[in-house]
């Protein structure tokens, strides 16, 4: 019981995420402690092992030093490097690579869509609560991409695989 609580507290707070950033453009760190904070509980009742633990705690410090030099490069806000590193955590090795290609998949086509609402703008349709995103060179809510590529990964990786045996 307390493993379908877990999983369904990491999706709940995956989500959490992508709407807040949707709406404010940031994503508070509280999410991403929440999300790093739950790992550990996930990975010991879901009976992972303790080497394959210290892998997903160095593939999310990875993520996160990944996330800061993408920073300060003016890439990726904030939020979203913090975020991109405690999802990362959940992920594993052998699905980092479908992690990023479902976060490239999920950041082209947002940002298609906001160059369309942007052309839609300019011919001057109000499209006031998506006003923030029409202006051009406004920032890009990412953390929906994130959370995307961590929703479509997440029930295929070793750690959640384990936990839903555990569920079923």
């Amino acid at each position: 019981m307390i493993m379908l609580f877990l999983l369904l507290a990491v999706g709940t707070v995956i989500t959490l995420a992508a709407v807040y950033d949707a709406a404010t453009l940031t994503i508070p760190n509280w999410i991403s402690i929440v999300l790093a904070a739950i790992f550990p509980v996930v990975a010991i009742c879901s009976g992972t092992d303790f080497t394959a633990v210290g892998l997903h705690l160095a593939i999310g410090f990875a993520a996160l030093v990944t996330g800061m030099v993408l920073f300060a490069f003016n890439q990726i806000g904030g939020g979203d490097a913090k975020f991109f590193a405690a999802a990362s955590l959940y992920i594993g090795l052998p699905d980092m690579g479908s992690f990023l290609f479902m976060i490239a998949l999920a950041g082209g086509v947002l940002a298609i869509v906001l160059l369309v609402a942007r052309r839609i703008s300019l011919m001057g349709f109000s499209m006031d609560w998506f006003l923030k995103f029409t202006r051009g060179g406004s920032a890009i809510p990412y953390g929906i991409a994130i959370a995307f590529g961590a929703l479509a990964v997440l029930p295929e990786t070793q750690i959640f695989a384990s936990a839903l045996a555990q569920v079923s």
